[in-house]
């Protein structure tokens, strides 16, 4: 293309509206000489869409010059100029996510609205209705942020009232002419269905609820959309996932792993000071996991820091809200010299043999078909810097997982703990968790067992008095990669239970943290004292 088609090209976006058609001829004959292609492909529309750029910064579109945060510029442009049918942008809270929302859908809604007809162009029968969605974790949050926005964006562009005046608004959807809405939609999977959704952003992707059954509802409406887009439009719409992380395991983070090898989605993790102009900060910065943060965040991180790390660097962190907040003081808790119970297979390690007569407690949480089984024993003694303190030692924790299709077998969860008897080891109680424990605990009982019903879900005690003693160093485990992850994992809901992220575990964490528990109570006849971190 020479200059002069260039300047006729570039004319045009800055054309008013209502004064296109002499330029769109005249671009039309100067295309037509280079290619017949790009002069068909320019007959189908009414006016050429604007540059994304143009759009976006230009008084005659959307007027945000100097208004728009340069990474969410830089953003947008790439994902409208790259050859991408998905975009996945994970990015701290306040970066400007439901901003850029808003400018996608608007640019979407008039690259369609430049078009004669739209529905021709598509393929789509006559009067087919053309859909732009916005999906949020609600209704409410789809309305009234992301909807909100698009609603200003257009009731703010010269472009939209000129040239494509916007027909009725509603609280429900925005109409246009040419059968084309924008709507915003909620955390159900079906909300998609009856639409032909050309293009959709699903905003904080990584909220939408989450089952224990494995739902996840941010991939569900995904699953929807995409097969909406692609039963009518092929590889010609674009779906945009927008979100602050959640854990390690949310539908952001698996999605921004999957654009690791598909070259159609575009991927983006930008903290918020990567987002924002630098000349908002003072330029000193402090150094956080081998990251340089700004100062101004520097209280966020000291005063939380998993939650700085997910809301402001856009960093996951392996629970919601981590309950054991220092995972470097749990990951030196695991002792590589404690010989293991048990190898691979599950079988007992010949040399695991009772060193001393210590009483030892174990504690069984116990699973049938969905969870697994987790057994721990541990024996509590006084510190050897502080004899009034209470130092535990974990000899066994271990997992035992039900078959496919079956579930754990309750006489070998007992055999362990016979067996740990006859390997020398004074076992003073076995404690089970409520689950169907009253068979397994009566057969024990029989055997000449003391067994007790212990909960470590009824409050906070138990796994107060594992943190203390991970925190203050007083507690060596074995180096089990399976209690590891699942402590890692934890999470404090609402201040008053900890609980596991969906699709993961605790069953080996219980069991440790009720044969902590019961061997400290034994230990000093109460719970351990003192302010848990």
């Amino acid at each position: 293309m020479d200059k002069s088609q260039t300047r006729c090209l570039s004319s045009l976006y800055s054309t008013p509206p209502g004064a296109w058609q002499p330029h769109l001829a005249q671009l039309s004959h100067h295309l037509g000489q280079i290619s017949p292609h790009w002069n068909e492909q320019l007959q189908q529309y009414e006016q050429p869409p604007a540059p994304i750029e143009e759009f976006i910064i230009s008084p005659l579109y959307l007027g945000l010059k100097g208004k728009i945060y340069p990474g969410v510029l830089e953003s947008v442009q790439a994902i409208f100029e790259g050859d991408y049918n998905e975009a996945v942008l994970c990015w701290g809270i306040g970066a400007g996510k439901s901003f850029l929302s808003s400018l996608s859908i608007a640019y979407m809604l008039h690259r369609t609205l430049c078009l004669r007809d739209p529905q021709e162009h598509f393929g789509l029968a006559p009067g087919s209705t053309i859909a732009f969605l916005n999906m949020a974790p609600s209704a409410q949050q789809a309305r009234r942020v992301v909807f909100t926005e698009i609603r200003n964006r257009i009731a703010n562009s010269p472009w939209f009232h000129s040239g494509f005046a916007q027909g009725e608004a509603l609280k429900t959807e925005l109409r246009f002419p040419k059968n084309i809405v924008v709507v915003p939609g909620c955390s159900a999977e079906t909300f998609p269905l009856g639409y032909n959704v050309l293009g959709a952003v699903v905003d904080e992707a990584a909220w939408f609820i989450e089952t224990e059954e494995g739902k996840d509802y941010a991939e569900e409406i995904y699953n929807a959309l995409q097969r909406r887009i692609r039963s009518r439009f092929l590889d010609g719409g674009l779906v945009i996932l927008i979100s602050s992380p959640r854990h390690t395991e949310d539908f952001i983070e698996k999605k921004l792993r999957e654009a690791e090898t598909n070259p159609k989605i575009y991927a983006s993790r930008q903290p918020v000071w990567q987002v924002k102009p630098k000349s908002i900060y003072c330029g000193k910065t402090f150094d956080f996991q081998g990251m340089e943060v700004p100062v101004e965040y520097q209280a966020d991180f000291q005063r939380n820091p998993q939650r700085a790390l997910r809301d402001i660097a856009a960093r996951p962190t392996d629970a919601l809200e981590a309950f054991f907040t220092d995972p470097q003081a749990t990951e030196a808790a695991c002792d590589a010299t404690l010989p293991p119970a048990l190898d691979e297979m599950g079988r007992w390690r010949a040399d695991f043999q009772a060193p001393d007569k210590l009483p030892r407690h174990v504690h069984i949480d116990l699973g049938i078909s969905r969870d697994a089984c987790g057994i721990a024993a541990a024996y509590c003694r006084s510190a050897l810097d502080n004899p009034d303190e209470p130092e535990v030692v974990v000899e066994l924790a271990w997992q035992l997982k039900a078959p496919e299709g079956g579930e754990v077998d309750l006489s070998r969860v007992r055999q362990l703990v016979v067996d740990l008897r006859r390997r020398g080891f004074n076992i003073a109680q076995v404690s089970y968790d409520g689950f169907q424990s009253v068979d397994s605990r009566q057969i024990l009982q029989r055997q000449g067992f003391q067994t007790k019903l212990v909960s470590v879900d009824r409050d906070l005690a138990a796994y107060e008095t594992l943190k203390e003693l991970i925190n203050t160093g007083r507690l060596r485990m074995p180096l089990y990669e399976p209690l590891l992850r699942e402590l890692r994992s934890l999470e404090l809901v609402r201040g008053r239970k900890v609980d596991h992220p969906p699709r993961g575990s605790k069953d080996c964490s219980d069991a440790v943290a009720g044969a902590v528990s019961e061997a400290v109570r034994a230990w000093g006849g109460g719970e351990i004292t003192g302010h848990v971190v």
